[in-house]
């Protein structure tokens, strides 16, 4: 099996150096505006990911993609990536920080303490965010044009567990370990369609969701989905997904196509689909669906661990 890189969002080395070197602005848990995230809803959201899961411009999700230009105006494709990792730090009292290195506002959205959380980032700007809670939280990270339009949408993740403790007081204790695996076989198996097996470059391990359900997994660090380890007929570990999330903070887990636009190839003719069904009109994303609360899932701490970065990069 070959390994599969997942489509992330790229921006110029210049601009994630400007905005790492930015003075993170502080934002504290708020509960966002239903009307706010209703917005979001209505910028993520086209006809053609409402009912089949295809492109509003035709394309199949699962298809290869031909490559976008670099440039921060564009209209977007509606292809959910996945953000950069790096784009994500900490610093030294553990609160995760993320950079904006675009010349767009970015929104980034996710579900913190029963309630939908919005941060905005002014362009080439970083936002350090208050998270005591220990958990692995999924976000959605809109970039909007000039005038308010959707240029870009990608999934990510942070781990909570950070906070500052106030002036002259020692940092909180640092979050438990976070266990990875490299090269890992995934195997998609929806209710309507079976996928052939592909190799995540890595697998961050989660734990069982007593949110949503089963285990979750983070795919290449970023994009979350929830199933259980299974083992290949070879005796590998191999995780077997049954839902993932395209819209953090804005819909729940459900099958879907992958953020990180993997390619999905159906097992074999005789899969689950409706005869001719095409690979792609096997997912229902509903755009509309209700916002819904993440899982703050501890890791199992059995295998090969390795800690994230401490201070902002």
């Amino acid at each position: 099996m070959t390994i599969h890189q997942a489509d992330k969002l790229q921006a110029p080395q210049q601009n994630v150096d400007l905005s790492k070197a930015s003075v993170p602005a502080e934002y504290r848990p708020t509960p966002a505006a239903p009307a706010d995230i209703d917005g979001l809803r209505n910028k993520v959201g086209s006809p053609g990911t409402e009912d089949t899961g295809q492109n509003r411009d035709g394309h199949d999700p699962g298809a290869p993609d031909p490559g976008r230009p670099g440039s921060d105006q564009h209209e977007w494709d509606h292809r959910v990536r996945q953000w950069d990792r790096d784009w994500v730090s900490y610093d030294e009292d553990w609160r995760p920080v993320i950079c904006n290195p675009y010349q767009d506002t970015l929104q980034v959205v996710y579900y913190y303490q029963d309630a939908p959380q919005i941060v905005v980032i002014p362009p080439l700007a970083s936002a350090v965010l208050d998270v005591a809670d220990y958990g692995a939280y999924d976000f959605t990270a809109l970039l909007t044009g000039a005038v308010g339009q959707a240029v870009d949408v990608a999934v990510g993740s942070f781990f909570g567990g950070g906070y500052y403790p106030g002036p002259d007081l020692p940092p909180p204790p640092p979050p438990p370990p976070v266990v990875t695996y490299d090269n890992v076989p995934v195997a998609v198996d929806y209710p309507d369609a079976t996928y052939e097996p592909f190799v995540a470059s890595q697998v961050v391990d989660v734990g069982d969701d007593p949110q949503y359900g089963e285990h979750k997994v983070l795919l290449d660090g970023a994009t979350p989905v929830w199933g259980q380890w299974s083992q290949t007929p070879d005796g590998q570990r191999q995780f077997e997904v049954h839902k993932t999330q395209q819209f953090p903070g804005l819909d729940v887990p459900q099958p879907g196509p992958l953020p990180g636009n993997y390619q999905l190839q159906l097992a074999n003719k005789q899969s689950k689909a409706a005869p001719g069904m095409p690979a792609r009109d096997v997912f229902v994303i509903a755009a509309s669906a209700a916002v819904a609360r993440f899982g703050l899932c501890g890791a199992v701490a059995f295998v090969v661990v390795r800690r994230r970065p401490r201070a902002l990069r």
